[in-house]
């Protein structure tokens, strides 16, 4: 697809960075610039979209290095993440265009964003797997400078990633390295595709598995993700861990999966990837649990969420299997609405501590509505969006009944996360907009239109990919994108389950108002015939599960835990410490040792050449003559 005779994939890829790169050199028209970068690239995106879901488009080759033709390749899969990377990408421009207005970074910022788009974009339509590498490791560099752009400073967080998602990219290329020299191809897609019973496949699938799971934010090399949550703007949190992330991780995860390898006949490797998925969920939400800071606590959910993308694929049926990818979609939305409202309540509360917060849901009625929206879509309840990509995992994991045992351990789980995810975000909408607003947040007031519309936008998509999960998102973009058909059981009916749910809430509401009818005394509270002020008798939302954190059994985790024993990047530190001091010494022996031999050499030679140095003209004489004939014979030679 050509558009003013440039063919798509140089749009897609060059008019992001270069609309950025125009509006950071000339700031004046920063703005216009950028827009026209964003919603340019959402227009293309769109077309390319429609085109895609009739098959996969002619492969363009773009060059030849050695035998390895880098293509672009586009199908109904990297169709639609394309078209989600763009919109995503848009939302955030705007809503940073008020966020980010009075930050001294605010220039850098947009250029990052840009070259984010880029690079992700690249990732997509690369139609093998050393092209991708490539992107990939732009994706890196755009990660680390976005993450350096923070409130305070980032540097910190900002190298953590580098270091954790760099060590996992390195693996990634050894995988393709293996694929390479073994099987002769990283080209898409694999026909026949690769079983996992050769040895080589199994290690060129797990060491790009890693280089996935990293993108995507699983457990453990999830860490940085609540480190940068604390120094980084809302909008960041929003398009890279909450959205784009998540979208490039499990795109790379399925795509290795079921279009390169074959994982459906090896039950151990299903088996690692659902134990990653429980794992992730019931740890980080657990974590969750126990936050007393709003995107800390919103940075371990989008880490939990991982977890069901993970278990989805992990199962190996196609139910799960779209219901995975589904998750991803879905994930990226309510996520990244979580992180825009929570960022306008800071930016107007200029906070983010849920001991400060309350009762906002009065002076910002909009956010509050949006981010209620998406808190019951994350925790699955339905009929909003999460509910049904879950219900279609749980699907999955029940027809595994024939081939592990461990099957009801794996739904448990999965459902007891969805669990305690409601019980975290009922603890955090009430610290946000419910209880007793502290008396210096009187005067906040809603936030304006560009910070509104995304979270507005976002919060729509949580209802309509939720009532109408099949006829939107399934029909549309999730089924033409597997590469198998998906067929469900049980009962579950969106739009008469939302018809239900809204004559409860109707009567909910009567009987409430029948309730306000009788006005009950007040008085005022005291202890001991002592009045208590406002604020000393205010529930705050951190106290919701204060006693989780003194459980017997979990004291000693959630120690551990918050002192970073379970943090990968602490053992990799340590490691990479270790090697130092011992490299350190073995190149001090090292050196040791070649100047002592160096030193006995020249003294040797010394030694020899003073017993040559009689003092005797005549032996002189006879080593000139030597050097002479020496020399006269090397002439003759050349």
């Amino acid at each position: 697809m050509q558009i003013f005779g440039i063919d798509f994939f140089y749009w897609l890829i060059f008019l992001p960075i270069a609309g950025v790169l125009l509006g950071f050199v000339i700031n004046r028209l920063r703005s216009e610039f950028s827009f026209i970068a964003f919603i340019g690239t959402l227009f293309v995106a769109i077309k390319l979209f429609i085109l895609s879901r009739s098959g996969p488009l002619e492969p363009i080759n773009i060059a030849s290095i050695l035998g390895i033709n880098f293509t672009i390749y586009v199908d109904s899969l990297s169709g639609f993440i394309l078209l989600f990377n763009a919109i995503f990408a848009f939302l955030t421009w705007l809503y940073a265009l008020k966020s980010m207005s009075k930050s001294p970074n605010e220039r850098v910022y947009y250029l990052f964003i840009g070259l984010t788009l880029s690079a992700a974009n690249g990732v997509v339509m690369s139609g093998n797997l050393l092209f991708l590498l490539i992107f990939w490791n732009i994706l890196v560099f755009s990660l680390y400078g976005l993450l350096l752009v923070g409130k305070t400073d980032s540097s910190k967080a900002a190298l953590k990633a580098l270091i954790l998602i760099g060590v996992a990219d390195y693996l990634m290329m050894f995988g393709i390295i293996i694929l390479l020299t073994q099987f002769g191809t990283v080209d898409f897609p694999f026909d026949p595709r690769i079983l996992m019973t050769n040895p080589w496949a199994v290690a060129a699938y797990v060491c790009i598995l890693v280089g996935a799971l990293a993108k995507a934010g699983a457990i453990p090399l999830h860490t940085w993700i609540p480190e940068a949550a604390k120094v980084v703007p809302a909008s960041t949190m929003a398009f890279i861990p909450a959205s784009l992330d998540k979208l490039l991780g499990i795109y790379l995860l399925f795509r290795i999966s079921y279009y390169v390898f074959d994982i459906s006949g090896s039950m151990t490797i299903r088996l690692i990837l659902m134990i990653i998925g429980v794992v992730t969920i019931l740890a980080a939400v657990m974590m969750a649990m126990i936050q007393k800071e709003a995107m800390r606590l919103l940075s371990f959910h989008a880490v939990s969420q991982v977890g069901y993308m993970v278990l989805g694929i992990g199962t190996g049926i196609p139910v799960a299997i779209a219901g995975g990818l589904f998750h991803m979609i879905n994930n990226a939305i309510y996520k990244a609405c979580l992180f825009f409202t929570a960022g306008a309540v800071e930016h107007r509360a200029k906070t983010t501590m849920l001991d400060n917060l309350g009762g906002l849901g009065v002076k910002m009625p909009i956010t509050a509505i949006c981010f209620i929206i998406a808190s019951f879509a994350i925790s699955g309840v339905p009929p909003f969006n999460g509910f049904y990509s879950k219900w279609m995992i749980y699907q999955g994991i029940v027809q595994l009944s024939g081939e592990t045992k461990l099957w009801p351990v794996f739904l448990i789980a999965a459902m007891f996360g969805s669990v305690l995810t409601l019980a975290s975000f009922l603890k955090m909408i009430h610290s946000l907009f419910l209880g007793e607003r502290p008396k210096d947040l009187e005067k906040v007031r809603e936030v304006s239109f560009p910070m509104l519309f995304p979270g507005i936008v976002l919060a729509l998509a949580c209802i309509i990919f939720g009532v109408f999960a099949y006829a939107v998102p399934l029909k549309n973009l999730i089924l033409p994108a597997v590469p198998f058909k998906v067929s469900q059981f049980g009962f579950w009916s969106p739009g008469l389950a939302t018809i239900l749910i809204l004559i409860g809430l109707v009567i909910g509401l009567f009987v409430f108002l029948l309730g306000t009818a009788i006005k009950p005394r007040r008085s005022r509270v005291f202890v001991g015939g002592e009045n208590l002020s406002d604020e000393s008798g205010r529930m705050t939302g951190p106290n919701f599960y204060s006693s989780v954190h003194t459980l017997s059994m979990l004291e000693k985790t959630y120690q551990f835990g918050e002192g970073g024993a379970f943090d990968f990047y602490n053992y990799l530190l340590a490691t990479m410490r270790s090697f130092a001091v011992v490299s350190k010494s073995v190149l001090n022996m090292a050196l040791v040792y070649a100047y002592r031999f160096i030193g006995r050499l020249i003294r040797n030679l010394g030694r020899l050449l003073a017993h040559l140095h009689t003092g005797e003209l005549y032996t002189y004489i006879g080593w000139l003559f030597l050097g002479g004939i020496v020399i006269f014979g090397l002439l003759m030679i050349l």
